[in-house]
């Protein structure tokens, strides 16, 4: 959620004022870089935190432990489990955990990187379907057998998939904003903006400003992208990179769909439309809370008015020379577009 910019200082009858610091912590002995957040009061100076400011400095600690140490976030341990329909405690006797040890992952607990490694070494059905052999005494015969069809339908599945490619990394980094890709969220995000946004200004220039700006709002407010996606600076602003595999990838599905709208002067726009409805229940309440505050803020502004502003941003000056992905953890809390 976000912070309030201004708070009653609990230890005097002055106001506390939200700041923000690049700080060393140490997690686990190991040490980053995190913009710490804490209140300072303009009456004792005292400074002091809340329970929101320490949740967003920490997120950043560990979500950096994580990616150091090749640990899994939650989403992708409930997603494996969920993958292979099976309960949290299914899993945990496959994997030798104990009882509630998958659970409590699932719940935050952060796993040591032996273990972390060792479910990303479950993620695969090849892997996995030995692991699930090698327990067979866990399961009655009945969800054994169920369990080894599903994985061989996995393992079916996966050989031979065609997708486009939508995303420059698919693991969770600081250039996903710490979530791996979320086509189903993207895909509504976009249903949303360009369903509440005026028509005629619905591009992709104009939505890649958006979908930026949502990210990287979110990024900022809980520690998280929304849709995992990555951002290049390039000569119209920050957009994500591979923008036009995405567009082309949703028409292909019939999600969006575009629409080429004729200038007086026999030029041509094209700009999307689509017949399907937002789903409001994919995301959160900061998440949804978001994207509101994206659509209210920029609704009815223009594409080039949108490429202008994001021209402003520090992530775009730094790095549209060399075209270079945006990592959020450096960027995100400077943002000027949107506070």
């Amino acid at each position: 959620m976000k912070m309030n910019p201004v708070i009653e200082c609990p230890y005097c009858d002055g106001q506390a004022e939200l700041k923000k610091q690049i700080k060393e912590l140490t997690y686990r002995k190991d040490s980053f870089n995190v913009v710490a957040h804490y209140y300072e009061c303009n009456l004792c100076s005292e400074e002091f935190t809340t329970t929101e400011a320490d949740t967003i400095t920490i997120l950043q600690l560990h979500n950096q432990y994580r990616v150091k140490h090749n640990i899994p976030f939650i989403e992708e341990i409930i997603e494996i489990r969920e993958t292979y329909d099976l309960s949290a405690a299914k899993m945990s006797e496959v994997l030798g955990l104990g009882i509630n040890g998958y659970a409590n992952y699932e719940k935050g607990e952060m796993p040591t990187p032996a273990m972390g490694n060792l479910i990303y070494t479950a993620r695969n059905p090849i892997v996995f379907i030995d692991m699930l052999k090698k327990g067979k005494n866990y399961f009655s015969d009945g969800m054994f057998h169920e369990a080894i069809s599903r994985l061989n339908y996995l393992i079916n599945k996966d050989k031979n998939p065609y997708q486009i490619r939508i995303n420059q990394h698919y693991e969770p980094t600081g250039l996903t904003g710490f979530k791996k890709i979320n086509k189903d969220k993207l895909a509504n995000i976009l249903i949303f903006y360009i369903n509440n946004c005026k028509s005629e200004f619905n591009d992709r220039l104009k939505l890649n400003k958006l979908l930026f700006y949502t990210d990287f709002l979110s990024y900022k407010l809980s520690g998280f992208s929304i849709t995992g996606l990555c951002y290049r600076a390039i000569q119209y602003g920050p957009v994500p990179s591979f923008y036009d595999n995405i567009y082309a990838c949703l028409e292909n599905e019939d999600i969006i769909f575009s629409n080429w709208i004729r200038n007086n002067d026999g030029s041509a726009k094209e700009h999307f439309i689509t017949e399907r409805q937002f789903d409001i229940n994919l995301f959160n309440d900061t998440e949804n809370s978001i994207i509101e505050c994206i659509s209210t803020n920029f609704k009815n502004t223009s594409s080039w008015d949108l490429v202008e502003l994001s021209h402003k941003e520090k992530a775009w000056k730094d790095l549209y020379s060399n075209k270079d992905l945006i990592d959020y953890q450096t960027y995100a809390f400077e943002l000027e577009g949107i506070k």
